[in-house]
């Protein structure tokens, strides 16, 4: 039993991060950050 609460809270802890990355990726997309698929307008793309 303790296994099963033991990857309740990892699982818990990894969609928690996951979500946070998220939405920073959602606010940088919104305040016109990152890249907007013009490659002469950053070097980060490939």
């Amino acid at each position: 039993m303790p296994s099963i609460v033991g990857n309740l809270i990892m699982g818990g802890i990894v969609l928690v991060i996951a979500a946070l990355a998220a939405r920073s990726l959602y606010k940088d997309k919104k305040n016109g950050k990152g890249c907007s698929g013009n490659c002469g307008h950053c070097s980060g793309c490939h």
